[in-house]
């Protein structure tokens, strides 16, 4: 066989090398982690202004077995009251209430004794009850990465809470009962396919370096 024949073979092992890597991500899919979690809530409120302020948020699992080892969450949002309604509407994003100077809010689910953790952004809206002193918000928490098996953790996660407010007309804080529902999508990362074709590029350079030594050595 001549040096130019086995080069040309060498080659076309690499790119069949190659190709496996690209068919095999082609073939990898994601995984979905179904999320069903309660939990209970307390809540701090910091007053920014008369209708802005800071709610730092502590909860941990209600239930025996908490998702994927995940038993608590915590949390910074950022409110405006309406002085018309009394509603509240909350965002991870101060900006969203023209504080850019302020820290990102953030909402982080992690456990003790397991690695996999979640963070991500949040979109929520409540009303008030003063009177019975009790409070009913819903919202979005949007997933943008994680540890463990969320590791490059995307999705979507609904949830509903019910709150108590504090009978302390001066106590800012109030506690209540959330329940989580939605999935999130992981997908594995791509090195695998740079790692398989950068293999089968240095296995054939190798084989052809051999190659040139033996013919060098005949002639």
């Amino acid at each position: 066989m001549t040096l130019h024949s086995y080069t040309v073979k060498l080659i076309s092992v690499a790119f069949a090398l190659a190709s496996v890597g690209l068919d095999t991500t082609r073939a990898i899919a994601q995984t979905i982690y179904p999320f069903n979690g309660n939990y209970d809530t307390k809540i701090d409120i910091v007053p920014i202004d008369e209708e802005l302020s800071q709610s730092i948020e502590l909860a941990t699992s209600s239930d025996p077995e908490a998702p994927y080892g995940l038993t608590q969450y915590e949390g910074l949002i950022y409110a405006r009251t309406d002085p018309a309604t009394g509603a509240l509407n909350f965002d991870t994003n101060p900006a969203t209430f023209g504080l850019p100077d302020l820290p990102p809010g953030y909402i982080v689910f992690e456990g003790e004794g397991t690695d996999n953790k979640l963070r991500g952004t949040a979109t929520a809206t409540a009303t008030l009850d003063r009177e019975n002193l009790t409070g009913f918000g819903s919202g979005t928490l949007t997933i943008t990465g994680g540890e463990g098996i969320f590791t490059g953790a995307t999705g979507t996660l609904n949830f509903t809470q019910v709150d108590r407010l504090n009978p302390d007309p001066n106590a800012l804080s109030l506690e209540g009962d959330a329940v989580i529902t939605g999935s999130i999508e992981t997908v594995p990362e791509p090195g695998g396919v740079g790692t398989l074709a950068g293999v089968g590029a240095i296995g054939a350079g190798l084989l052809l370096h051999r190659q040139r030594q033996k013919l060098t050595k005949n002639t």
